[in-house]
């Protein structure tokens, strides 16, 4: 259930059960020419809320927002900065905690180095003296170990995965015309404009993604990360 939804009573009747609370991490990010600004958001809001219905536990509100830097200049990429992030993330952690709740499993749908290393370092200072057991990851851990074949490589940002989950999910946002990009390596230089190493605003081969596909890779990310919530919350 989202914990928005809820009402005060039945959001401290829920937390007596000793739920897993699951936060989806979003961002308003460009994505080429055919995925949404809101790419990153609606596959780990698809993945927190099957996880909480599977597992019995509570939906958080999501963070529409992150760090970004190879996007940061690309037209509709909204970012956020480091020390924001770190510090977003750790006072919804803090508050959480002070609220009664033990098991939180954060889910970023953006997969930014730094982003991630944000949130990771929040989840550090909070475990360290809290009682929460905390699990952070982006989705994209799991999905890019799913199996393509070696002629859909490179595939990244906006390609084939990224492109095939969002149609699975919300077909409605994906546009017709999909484009194939490839990214150009700066070797190790940093830029003020990094976003030319993505002439196209993504990478891999859209063209080849469909509904289908981003069925099976979801229920793959699914099956693993439930796996993983088992073995690490014992339930």
């Amino acid at each position: 259930m989202k914990i928005e939804e809820m009402t005060t009573k039945e959001f401290a009747e829920a937390v007596a059960r000793d739920p897993i609370v699951f936060l989806p991490m979003g961002a308003t990010e460009a994505h080429g020419i055919h995925l949404p600004l809101c790419t990153d958001t609606v596959q780990p809001e698809a993945l927190c809320a099957a996880l909480a219905e599977k597992f019995d536990g509570l939906q958080a509100p999501t963070v529409n927002y992150g760090q970004h830097s190879s996007t940061r200049n690309m037209s509709g990429t909204i970012t956020l900065r480091f020390d924001t992030v770190r510090s977003l993330v750790g006072d919804i952690l803090d508050s959480l905690s002070s609220q009664g709740i033990r098991k939180v499993v954060i889910v970023s749908g953006h997969a930014g180095s730094l982003h991630m290393a944000a949130i990771k370092a929040a989840a550090e200072e909070v475990v360290r003296r809290t009682e929460l057991k905390l699990m952070v990851l982006t989705d994209y851990d799991i999905a890019y170990r799913f199996p393509l074949s070696e002629k859909d490589y490179p595939d990244g940002h906006g390609g084939i995965i990224e492109t095939s989950r969002v149609m699975a999910i919300r077909p409605d946002l994906v546009r017709s015309k999909k484009p194939k990009g490839l990214f150009e390596d700066k070797r190790f230089m940093v830029v003020p404009d990094p976003e030319s190493c993505y002439p196209e605003g993504m990478v891999g081969d859209a063209t080849k993604a469909s509904a289908e596909l981003g069925k099976e890779i979801n229920r793959f990310i699914f099956d693993n990360l439930a796996d993983l919530i088992r073995k690490n919350f014992g339930v």
